[in-house]
């Protein structure tokens, strides 16, 4: 029984005593020692209140008011704090005399990330050592190829997990800062070790947009440096799933971007459309080296047509140079019009295009500055809804008691043009539409502020022309090699054009016909086979021609 009292008062002097280890052991004094390493590989300076020994439930230590300061250049302001760090660490090894961390957790942490007014973010300085902390960071500065995950990897972390917390992005470099926050965070990261790849998993809801965020995947192998060489990861932005695939070294990075469908009411931006949008079979392959960002392939289906572009960016100003080419084929585009804007005047049909840009900047005052670009637009076998062009010419030339089978659209079987973008104006360099009854043809310009001035040649099939001249004998004047040809200035607005006669050209029409006659009377005349007298009848007659009476 001795034996057994005195086994009992051996145990409760070791669990006191290991009990009481937390309250003995003053791990504060080791801040000197640890707290310069950590600001160094972190180029922040670090602040911590307090740093305890725990035994329950784990063997570790407690850090408590644990806060990175900002750069400098962005304020004094803690850049990340956190109530509380955990760290365990494992017990056998630690009998052994190594110490080998099993759990990092991170309780409500606050991180802020900012972009000041030069587009430069103060994350971009984290872990650049051997770089002095600039008073004023450079317009671009070059990202590190260090950082947290190296530190994470060399100590060999099983878990890392965040609870809690808040993230918020501030961007000052806009026209009005915005700022959205990630509420809720639910973070884990596992098998953080070198030459294994860690897994991946993210929650949060985003304000002010309300949006749930998922992030699930893996990465790796971990190196000494951030080079991955293979990114897989499942990103949900409420109901849009993508799949992120790449990987990176040093500077430079290869990502692809899949979905099976993109639906623009679910996306967390608000984009200029009238109705929802739906993509499908989304790719995307981005490479990025350094500065210079190359969209080499982004294509996607749309209105059961497809969709290929291909660009590339360079960061590092307030308006970054950008090249683009577009390629469409087989859009349907009457509900493609439809979703962008409402309007009195649409056109359906089958539509293909190809387009070449170039500019800086990506606020409408940058693209009317600097976008320039080419375009070639063919629509096959649609409708111009709201307007038929017969129409429009039979009110002009005051003609009736010829119907039409539809007064307010136009039936064509071909429309092409050329077009080139320059200085806030789409130039119209030729464009040709074939229809039943007419050819068109014609040039002009559209300003980006969608206003119109085009002039259109309307050449009119044989048989309408017939009819038209026997109702309106004052189109006469309109009359070559048996065909009306009407010029039409349109000008007025996209939503609301308007039709007017082109006098200039009807009345240069009229002189060639004056002239012909002319030339015809007087050769007669020197030829004496006309008598002075009979040109007068012949001015007679051609003003009847001319004028119908």
């Amino acid at each position: 029984m001795k034996i057994v009292i005195g086994l009992l008062a051996v145990l409760v002097t070791v669990v006191g005593a290991i009990l009481a280890l937390p309250f003995l052991i003053d791990l504060n004094k080791y801040q000197d020692q640890y707290k310069p390493l950590i600001e160094d590989a972190l180029n922040r300076k670090v602040r911590l209140q307090d740093i305890r020994l725990t035994i329950w439930p784990r063997i570790g230590a407690r850090v408590s008011g644990f806060a990175v300061l900002d750069d400098p250049a962005f304020g004094s302001s803690p850049f990340t704090s956190l109530t509380s760090l955990d760290v365990g660490v494992k017990l056998m090894p630690l009998l052994s005399g190594k110490v080998e961390v099993e759990d990092i957790a991170l309780r409500d942490p606050v991180v802020t990330v900012i972009k000041n007014k030069n587009g430069v973010l103060n994350v971009s300085t984290i872990g650049r050592t051997g770089a002095e902390l600039p008073n004023a960071p450079s317009r671009a500065p070059i990202p590190s190829t260090e950082g947290p995950l190296k530190i994470l990897a060399l100590l060999a972390v099983d878990r890392v997990s965040i609870v809690g917390g808040a993230l918020t992005y501030r961007d000052l470099s806009a026209a009005e800062p915005v700022e959205y926050v990630l509420r809720d965070l639910q973070f884990l990261l596992k098998f953080v070790h070198l030459g294994q790849s860690p897994s991946l998993h993210l929650t949060t809801l985003v304000q002010p947009l309300n949006l749930p965020v998922t992030l699930d995947g893996t990465f790796g192998p971990l190196k000494e440096t951030t080079d991955i060489d293979a990114i897989n990861l499942q990103l949900s932005l409420g109901k849009t799933v993508f799949t992120i695939t790449g990987n990176t070294a040093g500077r430079d990075a290869k990502v692809n971007i899949n979905s099976s469908v993109i639906n623009t009411a679910h996306l967390p931006i608000t984009l200029p459309l009238k109705k929802p949008v739906e993509l499908k079979n989304v790719e995307i392959t981005a490479v990025v080296k350094g500065q210079d960002a190359h969209l080499s392939h982004f294509s996607f289906q749309l209105f059961d047509g497809q969709v290929k572009a291909q660009g590339g960016l360079t960061s590092g100003s307030d308006s970054p140079p950008f090249t683009g080419k577009v390629t469409i084929q087989g859009l349907q585009l009457g509900p493609a019009l439809d979703a962008l804007a409402a309007s009195s005047v649409s056109i359906s049909g089958t539509a293909g295009a190809d387009l070449a840009l170039q500019g800086h900047g990506f606020s409408m005052q940058d693209l009317t500055k600097t976008l320039e670009g080419t375009s070639h637009v063919a629509v096959k076998d649609g409708r111009v809804e709201g307007v038929n062009l017969l129409q429009e010419v039979f009110s002009l030339l005051k003609v009736a008691g010829i119907s039409l089978d539809d007064a307010k659209a136009t039936v064509f079987s071909t429309i092409e043009t050329d077009l080139a973008i320059k200085e806030g104006m789409i130039n119209v360099q030729r464009i040709l539409m074939d229809s039943h009854d007419f050819q068109a043809t014609g040039n002009g310009i559209v300003g980006f502020d969608q206003t119109l001035n085009l002039k259109v040649m309307l050449n009119l099939s044989q048989a309408l022309s017939q009819s038209i001249v026997s109702s309106s004998p004052a189109a006469r004047f309109a009359l070559v090699e048996g065909r009306l040809n009407v010029p039409l200035l349109i000008t007025g607005t996209v939503q609301a054009p308007s039709y007017g006669l082109d006098s200039k050209a009807l009345t240069g029409r009229v002189q060639e016909q004056v002239k012909e006659k002319v030339k015809e009377a007087i050769g007669d005349l020197l030829k004496s086979s006309t008598k002075p007298r009979d040109l007068k009848q012949k001015g007679q007659d051609l003003l009847k021609g001319l004028l119908g009476r």
